[in-house]
């Protein structure tokens, strides 16, 4: 079980008009590129878990490549090295490295 700090406290008033302070769940947090750490959109955020859990596959994450890890900049970049690469114009090792593991998978979904 959560301890209560990692709960969100929620604050109610009894019957005798006394407020107590009751914890609930904890909501989402927004996802964040794991490139440049850029907000994602798209993405659902500010649901409790359940909620979120809940909810069909396309409205958890859009249906693009790279969707709930990228943003578009660093998705267009590293489409854009997967390209090169492929066609020779540029090595695999001239890849900036935290960059080379999702080069390879574009490299892959395009063949």
């Amino acid at each position: 079980m959560a301890s209560a700090k990692m709960k969100r406290k929620k604050f109610t008033k009894t019957v005798s008009g006394k407020t107590r302070a009751r914890s609930g769940a904890k909501k989402t947090a927004k996802r964040g590129c794991k490139s440049c750490g850029t907000m994602l959109h798209g993405m659902p955020h500010g649901l409790s878990m359940t909620k979120a859990r809940s909810l069909s596959k396309s409205q958890k994450r859009p249906s693009v490549m790279f969707a709930g890890e990228l943003c578009s900049k660093c998705r267009r970049k590293v489409l854009d090295e997967a390209i090169m690469v492929t066609q020779n114009s540029k090595s695999r090792n001239s890849i900036d490295l935290s960059m080379r593991k999702a080069v390879e998978k574009a490299m892959e979904k395009l063949e």
